[in-house]
């Protein structure tokens, strides 16, 4: 050992860089992170602190309503204002419900609108209509506040509730609805609160002047009957430049959209607020302004929701090829009744928790068919994050399988008018996923070989999970997309549950039930046994199970199995 090196040193030959050696001594451990940043990255310190942070704005707003109106003013307020509210509420939640936002999303825009947008309105708006009564006096400083500041503060933290909710759960926002409806939840919220102050405020000035509840009552009509959709109605315009700006690929526009319907939401607020001090100019624009926006508006929300509708029927054939989804699927999960009656069937067989998956797979096929339609029609082709995107959604798909395929096996969708279109290739009389001959997925297990009997697999470009192989696209398939980059990213479909044929069942010419030629055995079982000898009956026409869920019945668990009995000597 050196003596230059010291006792403390390590036994073992020197580096011949000295200087390496000593850094590698004294290199500096990990750094640890601030106890802020380890409460900002745990999830439910992020809740804890979110929940207070609203409940104390909900009770400084309480006691400001209190002070104003008085007691008794604040709870009749709070009464007449939870007539309309809910309504409101379930109106906006049923425009979305084709593929909703997650219930905590819109439970916070509401208590942000009603607690902490309306704290900040009530503060912002005192203190302008004091500054504005000591430069322009009492008329003028009431209309100003009403046309100008009122308008642009409220908009602005009623938008605001878009705003965190986008930067926060930005993976959720995927159209023009996810950015639209909690807009409109956020501003129902705030109509709640403000609701409270006015008919608060009628009563206490009834109750002074001996008329009763007159004048309350006018104001409810005027509020909470003939626009309880208002204040909806302008945030909307805000959640409608969020959402828009989810399909356009140029930075500034992404900018200018939201904040375009910011301006249109002031603009439409402040002509609102201005007829109302104008007598019977307030009916006019009512009547020819306010309505005419409100049915578009709900309108073209209905042509959204159709749209998407629409997308599903269209678009998930193509994964139905691939093997992801059953054939009977796009007709399922495109119809509202359909999606409906498979709930009830979830919830009857498998429990809340069951609905609540289904609920969940229903969203994520409806997410999958909404983003191939616009990679698909996109002039520019697919978005880079697109595969992934894509893949994520086919990966959680596939995991609420094996629970839900006993719901997604057993209820067939209701007859349509509208005709679909076969794959190509396709005949009558063959399979509906390939040529004669060739086995439905799940029919082999996954990772066998050989794959050339399989009718359905990855176009070109996918790499398979290493130690498998991909299935082959069956001759002259193609994606069906617009644009010829737009094609699916998924490979062959992992196996879930037990592997068993499966063949949807038919509806004969005459209505009846039929399974498909040259089937010998039904899907939900072997055929039953005759009373004669019990020699297995002959293959006639299939009917469904007991428990089959047919449109408009009430769906029941399946009966438990019984065990087959040995035939007796004649």
């Amino acid at each position: 050992m050196d003596a230059s090196q010291g006792p403390d040193a390590p036994a073992g030959p020197v580096p011949p860089d000295r200087a390496a050696y000593e850094f590698a001594l004294y290199e500096p451990g990990p750094v640890e992170k601030s106890r802020l940043r380890t409460l900002a990255a745990n999830q439910t310190a992020r809740i804890t602190v979110l929940v207070t942070a609203l409940l104390g704005c909900a009770v400084t707003v309480a006691v400001m309503l209190g002070d104003t109106i008085g007691v008794q003013g604040l709870l009749v307020g709070a009464l007449l204002a939870l007539v309309p509210a809910p309504l409101v509420v379930s109106a906006i939640v049923w425009l979305g419900r084709v593929r909703p936002l997650p219930w905590k999303s819109l439970l916070f825009a509401f208590a942000w609108g009603s607690c902490a947008g309306a704290l900040v309105a009530l503060l912002a708006n005192s203190w302008s209509f004091d500054k504005l009564m000591d430069l322009k006096g009492e008329e003028d400083a009431e209309l100003l506040g009403l046309t100008i500041v009122a308008p642009v503060v409220e908009e602005c933290v009623k938008g605001l509730a878009v705003l965190l909710l986008f930067l926060t759960i930005r993976q959720n926002f995927r159209g023009v609805l996810d950015g639209l409806i909690p807009a409109a939840v956020s501003a129902a919220g705030f109509a709640f609160t403000e609701n409270i102050l006015y008919f608060g405020r009628e009563f206490a000035a009834s109750e002074d002047s001996g008329d009763g509840l007159g004048t309350t009552w006018g104001t409810f009509i005027a509020r909470g009957i003939m626009s309880p959709f208002a204040h909806p109605l302008f945030t909307s315009m805000i959640g409608l430049g969020f959402g828009l700006s989810l399909a356009v690929r140029s930075r500034p526009a992404r900018i200018l959209l939201p904040l375009g319907g910011y301006v249109c939401a002031v603009g439409l607020h402040a002509a609102w607020n201005g007829s109302a001090t104008q007598g019977l100019a307030f009916l006019g624009v009512y009547f020819l302004v306010m309505m005419p926006i409100l049915g578009g508006l709900v309108w073209y929300v209905v042509i959204v929701r159709r749209d998407q509708l629409r997308a599903v029927e269209d678009e998930l054939p193509g994964y139905v090829a691939a093997g992801w989804f059953r054939p009977h699927e796009p007709l399922l999960l495109s119809s509202m009744a359909d999606r409906s009656r498979a709930l009830r069937t979830a919830k009857a067989m498998l429990g809340p928790a069951g609905a609540a998956r289904l609920r969940a797979y229903q969203a994520d096929a409806t997410l999958l068919a909404e983003l191939r339609r616009r990679a698909s029609r996109s002039r520019k082709g697919p978005a880079p994050e697109y595969p992934e995107q894509e893949r994520e959604l086919l990966d959680r798909v596939w995991a609420a399988k094996p629970i839900l395929s006993r719901v997604i096996d057993h209820t067939m969708p209701s007859p349509r008018w509208r005709y679909i279109k076969p794959p190509p290739g396709w005949a009558p009389g063959m399979m509906p996923f390939g040529p004669p001959g060739t086995a439905p997925y799940g029919a082999a297990p996954y990772g066998a070989a050989p794959y050339a009997a399989a009718p359905y697999g990855a176009p070109t470009g996918w790499a398979p999970p290493p130690g498998t192989a991909a299935f082959g696209p069956p001759p002259g398939w193609l994606p069906p997309g617009r644009h010829p980059e737009a094609h699916p990213a998924w490979g062959p479909p992992p196996p879930y549950g037990v592997p068993a044929p499966w063949e949807p069942p038919r509806h004969a010419a005459n209505g009846a039930w039929s399974g498909p030629p040259g089937q010998s055995g039904a899907p939900w079982g072997p055929p039953p046994a005759s009373a004669a000898g019990g020699v297995p009956a002959q293959p006639g026409p299939l009917g469904p199970p007991a428990w089959y869920a047919r449109p408009g019945d009430t769906p029941q668990p399946p009966p438990p199995e019984a065990t087959p009995t040995e035939p007796r000597e004649p």
